[in-house]
């Protein structure tokens, strides 16, 4: 994947007004190998090539066996695919000095969201052509001529130093995604088709299922907020150690917002927190926040009402991070993860799904403690 970049920085107004802009572009090339899996290589066949039928018109098997029957119809690395697109990203930031310790900055810019790599090698799985097309019975492929989604962002925020070297930050941003990934099933298209290398006269009556880039935009706005202070007021024996916080909150409005599920729409997080950095040792103390956020959509039917998704609930982790210098270029480290051994939970919920069946399930891992020696030289 090559890639060039330009850059240009510039100031005005005696060097209060800082700029810095340029652009970068990427040139992917994408080749992928994965398994083909076709049912008809395991049809027998008479002197003419045709399909050999029982009584009932369904097509003989070559063997029953299960793994005699794998062995025919599945061929390692059968389909490939290639893909190849040029991207360019332009940005530009601004700081400007309102005092000495007070500044305002500004960006903005594009990037993407590049693919899963099994999207290229994934495979492709075909249809018995013995059968007519139907929902049980279509190409099953991924998509290698998906693009990568892309985003717009923009970003405001105020910084101010306090004497001591503390410093507290508020900003909003907003970003609008397009182009993001969604399944669908659709029509084959000779295009399409060729991408893979299959003919379009035998495979063109059947349906596709795979992915595409979803039209409309998503747009995420949010607030975030950075506090940290030394504690310079302490004695001496307690010199060293400092406060922190952030948090952040979001919202997502767009007509494909049902793509958008876990880490990219959390709408409150947050952490918090002492630190503490002396001479031979230092010792960091998190507290971490999650809100309640939906993730994929829950496969509607019987007693599951439509619009049902599945949850991870509110949650907290406790973290302790600490390292002791025994000589320069000698630690030993101490990292202890989950302390409070918070769960992973999951929950279905949907406009009718009464509070006794929310839960779905609930994973505990454990509290995971690391210790180690660490060298550097």
């Amino acid at each position: 994947m090559p890639a060039a970049y330009v850059r240009g920085d510039t100031a005005f107004m005696e060097g209060k007004l800082k700029l810095v802009g340029g652009v970068r572009a990427e040139q992917t090339n994408v080749t992928g190998e994965g398994p083909l899996n076709d049912p008809t290589r395991n049809f027998q066949r008479n002197s003419k090539g045709q399909t050999i039928l029982d009584a009932s018109g369904t097509p003989v098997p070559i063997t029953t066996d299960p793994l005699a029957a794998s062995v025919l119809t599945y061929t390692d690395r059968g389909a490939v695919a290639k893909k190849e697109y040029l991207r360019y990203f332009p940005s530009l930031n601004a700081g400007y000095n309102i005092r000495e310790n007070l500044i305002i900055r500004s960006a903005y810019y594009y990037s993407i969201g590049r693919p899963d790599h099994n999207q290229y090698f994934g495979g492709v799985t075909l249809p018995n052509l013995e059968n007519p097309p139907g929902p049980n019975n279509m190409v099953q492929v991924n998509n290698v001529g998906i693009k990568p989604w892309n985003a717009k962002s923009t970003i405001l925020r105020l910084e101010y130093y306090m004497a001591g070297g503390g410093n507290i930050s508020a900003g909003a941003f907003r970003r609008d995604f397009q182009d993001f990934f969604g399944g669908t099933t659709t029509p084959a298209t000779s295009s399409f088709l060729a991408q893979y290398g299959l003919d379009p006269s035998i495979y063109g009556p059947y349906s596709v299922k795979t992915q595409v880039n979803l039209p409309g935009i998503v747009r995420m706005e949010g607030l975030t907020f950075n506090y940290k202070q030394a504690l310079i007021f302490l004695p001496t024996w307690a010199h060293g150690l400092e406060v922190f916080a952030n948090a952040t909150t979001m919202r997502a409005t767009g007509n494909t917002l049902n793509a958008f599920t876990g880490a990219f729409v959390v709408p409150r997080s947050g952490s918090w927190g002492l630190h503490l950095n002396r001479d031979r040792f230092d010792v960091r103390v998190n507290w971490n926040y999650r809100s309640r956020n939906r993730q994929t959509l829950f496969a509607s039917g019987g007693s599951i009402g439509p619009s049902t998704y599945n949850w991870l609930p509110t949650r907290y982790q406790y973290d302790v991070i600490s390292e002791y210098r025994l000589t320069k270029h000698l630690s030993i480290y101490a990292n202890l993860r989950n302390i409070g051994d918070a769960p992973d939970q999951v929950e279905n919920a949907g406009p009718d799904t009464p509070a006794v069946a929310l839960f779905n399930q609930r994973q505990q891992f454990g509290s995971l403690w690391t210790f180690g020696l660490k060298g550097t030289f």
